[in-house]
C-alpha cells in the first residue's frame, strides 16, 4: 500500500508539471557532469552511454568566457556539461530565463526547453519565458564547447526578481546524484 501511494503521488506531481522533493532529500547546488567529447562538435552531443570525465556540484552557473581549461577540469575544447537539479520557485508567475554561452547552451524546466542558444558562437545571450507555479521544478542546463573561448551563465527575472544570475539559494540537487556514475 505504501508503494502504491508513493507511485500515485509521483504521478500526480508529474501531471501537475512540477516535481516535489522532501527537503531532507535535497542538497545545495546543481550536479555538473562534464564530458570529454574529444571530437568536433556542431550540436549538442548524444551523451547516452558516455561516462563523465568529472562530476561535481556547482552552486550556480556563472562562468565568464575564458581561453584556459574549464575550472575543475583538464578540458579546453570539445567538451559538454550537463547541469541538473531542482529550482525552487517562491511565487507563481511568469519568469524569463537566459543562457549566455560560448558556444551552445539550452535550458529546460520540467523537461520542456525554455531557452535555445545552440550553435558555434562567442558569448551570446538568448532567453525564453515560462509560467511557473510556486514549488520545486526539474532544472537542466546543457552546454557544449567547440573551440576558442568558452563560458556559460544562467540568469532569470520575474515575479518581483530583477534580472540576475540564478542564485545558489534556489538551486538544489537530489542527495546522492552528485556521485560519479
Amino acid at each position: 500500500m505504501k508503494y502504491l501511494l508513493t507511485v500515485v503521488l509521483m504521478c500526480s506531481a508529474i501531471v501537475a508539471g512540477r516535481t516535489s522533493f522532501a527537503a531532507d532529500e535535497l542538497d545545495p547546488g546543481l550536479v555538473a557532469e562534464i564530458y570529454n567529447i574529444g571530437e568536433d562538435l556542431s550540436d549538442f552531443p548524444d551523451l547516452k552511454g558516455k561516462k563523465p570525465a568529472v562530476t561535481k556540484v556547482d552552486k550556480q552557473i556563472n562562468q565568464d568566457s575564458i581561453d584556459d581549461k574549464w575550472p575543475g577540469t583538464d578540458l579546453e575544447h570539445q567538451f559538454s556539461i550537463h547541469w541538473s537539479g531542482v529550482i525552487k520557485i517562491e511565487k507563481d508567475g511568469k519568469y524569463k530565463f537566459y543562457t549566455e554561452s560560448d558556444d551552445g547552451s539550452r535550458l529546460l524546466i520540467d523537461g520542456k526547453q525554455v531557452v535555445d542558444n545552440n550553435g558555434a558562437h562567442g558569448m551570446e545571450e538568448k532567453d525564453g519565458d515560462v509560467e511557473l507555479k510556486a514549488g520545486d521544478h526539474e532544472f537542466v542546463v546543457d552546454y557544449y564547447e567547440i573551440g576558442g573561448g568558452h563560458g556559460c551563465k544562467a540568469s532569470w527575472e520575474g515575479a518581483g526578481i530583477a534580472k540576475e544570475i540564478i542564485p545558489e539559494k534556489v538551486l538544489f540537487h537530489k542527495k546522492g546524484t552528485e556521485k560519479p556514475k
